[in-house]
């Protein structure tokens, strides 16, 4: 198997596996529990609650999912075009097959709380390997992206996060606050794990230091810590002096003997430590090859 083929087949296996974890947190969790998050997923407990009670047909999760993301797909197609579209038709197919597989999993003896943590993490999980594999879910993200095509102004996070309040809201009608209010922790963690699977878990630091003895501390860096750094040039707006200005990035138990480090060479040193999400390269993680 070609390096080509095989990252597609990799993708395409994470994509199963991203839409299988989503799909049983959906059953589990949220329909178990009626806990309407955002997007398709939860509009689709919504109108399964509904058809059951009005019309003594309770609308499956993978039939719904199929039916409102048809026309988003079909405007998807014509505006933005058939290769992002590609991957998001082939994970619908593959969450409505997983929502169905995943019908028999649902537990409603799970306290309201547990589900909406539960549910949250599984989801992020799900919904991070679908978008690190180059695909989304349908639904809010696809809807989302068509408007954005319209309107570039607006930005996509905002057309998301408005889509998936108009959702919870819809359950808060349904099934009342309570259960909204579980519906917004799940969205809070399931969001925050998503950050983490696309940004990355190992943390580490960049560190500025501006300094007169910046050559004594880059080479300390190279030297003690092991670590590159790089020198900037700016200037000092008050002083109107130029500076050198190192640039780092090491791990977070190495901050700490970098400080000390700094502090005996020029306790006059102003430094600026922020967070770093997935590093790579040099020392650090590798590219997903």
């Amino acid at each position: 198997m070609s390096g080509v083929k095989k990252n597609i087949f990799k993708e395409y296996l994470y994509i199963i596996i991203g839409t299988f974890i989503i799909a049983a947190a959906t059953n589990i969790f949220y329909e178990s529990n009626n806990i309407v998050t955002g997007g398709i997923t939860g509009l689709s407990i919504a109108m399964q609650y509904l058809s059951g009670r009005f019309f003594g047909y309770a609308i499956p999760l993978w039939l719904t999912n199929i039916i409102f993301n048809i026309p988003l797909l079909i405007l998807g197609l014509k505006l933005i075009g058939k290769k992002f579209i590609f991957r998001t038709v082939i994970s619908i197919i593959f969450l409505s097959v997983m929502l169905y597989l995943t019908k028999g999993f649902e537990v409603k003896n799970f306290d309201m709380i547990i589900s909406a943590i539960y549910g949250g993490l599984l989801s992020g999980i799900g919904l991070g390997l679908v978008f690190r594999n180059n695909s989304t879910t349908g639904g809010t993200d696809l809807t989302a992206s068509i408007i954005n095509s319209k309107h570039k102004q607006i930005p996509v996070a905002n057309i998301m996060f408005f889509i998936d309040a108009c959702v919870i809201m819809i359950g808060f009608f349904i099934f009342g606050a309570k259960n909204a209010m579980y519906a917004i922790i799940a969205e809070f963690i399931a969001s925050r794990v998503l950050d983490m699977m696309l940004e990355g878990f190992i943390f580490s630091k960049s560190v500025f230091i501006i300094s007169d003895k910046t050559d004594l501390i880059s080479r300390e860096i190279l030297i003690n810590l092991k670590r590159g750094v790089t020198s900037l040039k700016g200037r000092g707006m008050y002083t109107n002096q130029d500076k050198n200005i190192l640039f780092c990035v090491l791990n977070s138990k190495e901050v700490f003997s970098l400080k000390v480090m700094i502090n005996n060479i020029d306790p006059n040193a102003f430094i600026i430590v922020t967070e770093a999400h997935e590093v790579l390269g040099n020392g650090f993680g590798q590219l997903d090859s």
